[in-house]
């Protein structure tokens, strides 16, 4: 999709690698306006899973075609990390001092992380207060991350083979907060349907505090319609974008029902909903207030309807072109495209925010 722009200059590029996807977001910032420039997805390339793939330069090369391919024109990356190999964690520090606060985050860390620290690059942010406000005195809590160095490395080597700038590395969780969360200070909860996992992410002051990923998804879904209608795999995906008219039935309000098969489906999801839901109330006495879904899995129609029954509680499809301006005629496709480019477009803004 090459379109808008031909200036290389003030271009930001987010670049998604995941488990069967490669997806790029281009977006372009003048003054204090953001446009988008450019975007490209590919997916299933040679059914080949991304993420652990060896074949470093067949990676490389393939950043490349679907850059090159979409006239996608920076030369410069902000990159994902699967949220599943990052690890993540809430820690408190009593009676802090400040002199001494990133030897004492060190210290914590080796208790919670599993892996030895000298294996892992950590990285910590402290947690506002409600007011907004970092403490200077008494208690602290701090968001810390943890990302395997021989995961970094092996990104530095694919970028660098692909000769793009390799600007930072974010987890994915960040990047939809980004981009579907934004400013927004209210505690949501993040659902990320995707093509091989589920991830759910509470989030409370822009900080994912609750996280929990899940093998029920997308694909799931899929095989599932294949096996009960006796398809192969990429017709059940068909099936799967058509069956609205082929399988919905309406209620008495006239809105779309989900297929008795997907509620089937999807019940870990719900269940995992629930519990999360629950224990963060018990932990902290504060409800979520709504959910917002995100991937390739939350275009089923009736999901949010589903969900915000099932569940009382409002759930909306989140929508991470809100603060990105583009041409009034691509909308239709942009809404469509939109929950499977949450991340790549959280990652274009990181740079730009």
């Amino acid at each position: 999709m090459g379109f808008f722009f031909s200036d290389d200059n003030n271009l930001f590029l987010g670049i998604d690698i995941g488990d069967s996807s490669l997806k790029m977001v281009e977006l372009r910032k003048k003054g204090r306006q953001i446009f988008l420039s450019n975007y490209a997805f590919s997916e299933n390339v040679s059914e080949i899973n991304f993420t652990k793939i060896e074949n470093l330069k067949y990676l490389a090369s393939v950043i490349n075609k679907v850059k090159v391919d979409a006239n996608i024109l920076s030369q410069r990356a902000t990159v994902s990390l699967p949220t599943f190999s990052v690890f993540s964690s809430i820690i408190n520090i009593n009676n802090f001092d400040r002199k001494s606060l990133a030897l004492t985050v060190s210290e914590e860390a080796k208790k919670v992380i599993p892996l030895p620290l000298e294996e892992m690059t950590i990285d910590w942010r402290v947690v506002p207060n409600k007011d907004g406000k970092v403490p200077t005195r008494g208690n602290l809590r701090v968001f810390l991350t943890g990302s395997p160095k021989k995961l970094v490395r092996r990104y530095i080597e694919i970028f660098k083979e692909a000769k793009l700038s390799l600007l930072s590395l974010e987890t994915e969780t960040f990047s939809l907060v980004r981009s579907l969360v934004g400013n927004d200070k209210s505690t949501v909860m993040i659902v990320e349907i995707g093509a091989n996992s589920t991830d759910l992410s509470i989030v409370s002051e822009s900080i994912p505090v609750l996280n929990r990923s899940l093998a029920v998804c997308s694909s799931t879904i899929t095989k599932i319609l294949a096996e009960k209608m006796n398809l192969d795999f990429v017709q059940a995906e068909q099936f799967k974008i058509d069956m609205n008219s082929a399988l919905g039935e309406s209620d008495n309000d006239g809105e779309k029902k989900l297929p008795k098969i997907i509620i089937e489906t999807i019940e870990p999801i719900v269940t995992e909903i629930k519990y999360m839901l629950e224990f963060f109330y018990s932990q902290n006495k504060q409800q979520v207030e709504k959910i917002i879904l995100s991937g390739g899995g939350a275009l089923l129609l009736g999901l949010p309807e589903y969900l915000s029954k099932t569940l009382d509680i409002n759930v909306i499809i989140g929508d991470p072109w809100s603060r990105i301006r583009y041409v009034e005629e691509l909308e239709p496709v942009l809404k469509e495209v939109g929950p499977k480019l949450a991340v790549a477009i959280g990652l274009a803004l990181r740079e730009i925010s």
